[in-house]
């Protein structure tokens, strides 16, 4: 099982670079960041960074993991902008850059960027058009580079399991909102499957990748113990996943109580 990790970019830049080195340390093999213009949550005067910023930084503060936003919504990401940004950070970086996109939903994030709220339908014929003018950029000669750029595709639905089909190395979900694990397994399940299906129609192959938090996703708590772990890695691998996203530092999100201190580092050596 592959295992990656995503920081909130919501503490004091020293301490970001910090966490960063300390993840490439422990030897993780992808490190994300988000990418919103914030949220509701924060406090005024909280800091919050913008992501591909983050990412840049990433490229000269790091220098083996693999890196990128988790994920870069439409809603605020103009495709030739984005491609552009993509394209400069893989070579940057060294050809490390994952470039992840998704749909946006975040309802602060419209609101800030003074984009209209989409009805489902609309977002979803929106992002089709969106994601094939970016696919289409990045194989222009003009935005040339030299490296590869990993196309990670997140979300859940018809519209992203199709897309995912055609163009993404990796698709990652995020389990569900608010739901109970085992639906939550089962409804994940029922996606790859469907996912081998297009792939079968399309003849590409593509990781499956699931991000887990716990606060608004699914309730898992595998820093509770190394056996804890285990069996979060056990049941998604058994669903038919290739990568676990990990929220770091392990208490983001986490009811108080369920971090014993070693875990997170022994799983990610381990990983």
């Amino acid at each position: 099982m592959k295992l990656g990790v995503i920081t909130l970019q919501d503490a004091p830049w020293p301490e970001l670079v910090e966490r960063w080195r300390y993840l490439e340390q422990l030897g993780v093999e992808t490190i994300w960041v988000a990418d919103h213009l914030g949220g509701k949550w924060l406090q005024p005067g909280a800091p919050w960074f913008e992501a591909w910023t983050c990412v840049t930084a990433l490229a000269y503060e790091t220098s083996k993991p693999r890196i990128g936003p988790l994920v870069s919504p439409m809603t605020i990401r103009n495709p030739a902008v984005l491609a552009r940004a993509a394209v400069s950070v893989a070579e940057i970086s060294g050809g490390r850059l994952e470039l992840g996109i998704g749909s946006g939903t975040s309802q602060w994030d419209h609101e800030v960027a003074g984009v209209p709220m989409w009805t489902p339908k609309q977002r979803a014929a929106a992002f089709v058009t969106w994601t094939e003018r970016l696919v289409e950029l990045l194989a222009d000669e003009r935005f040339h580079t030299e490296h590869e750029i990993p196309l990670t595709i997140a979300g859940r639905g018809k519209t992203i399991l199709g897309l995912a089909a055609r163009f993404a190395d990796r698709w990652n979900t995020f389990g569900g909102f608010g739901i109970e694990v085992d639906e939550a397994v089962r409804l994940a399940r029922e996606d790859n499957a469907r996912l081998d299906e297009l792939c079968a129609e399309t003849g590409r192959s593509v990781l499956r990748s699931v991000l887990l938090g716990y606060h608004a996703f699914v309730p898992e708590t595998p820093w509770r113990s190394d056996e804890a772990f285990a069996d979060v890695v056990g049941r998604w691998h058994e669903a038919g996943f290739e990568e676990i996203v990990f929220y770091y530092p392990p208490d983001t999100n986490m009811p108080a109580g369920t971090v014993a201190e070693g875990v997170f580092e022994r799983a990610m050596r381990k990983g």
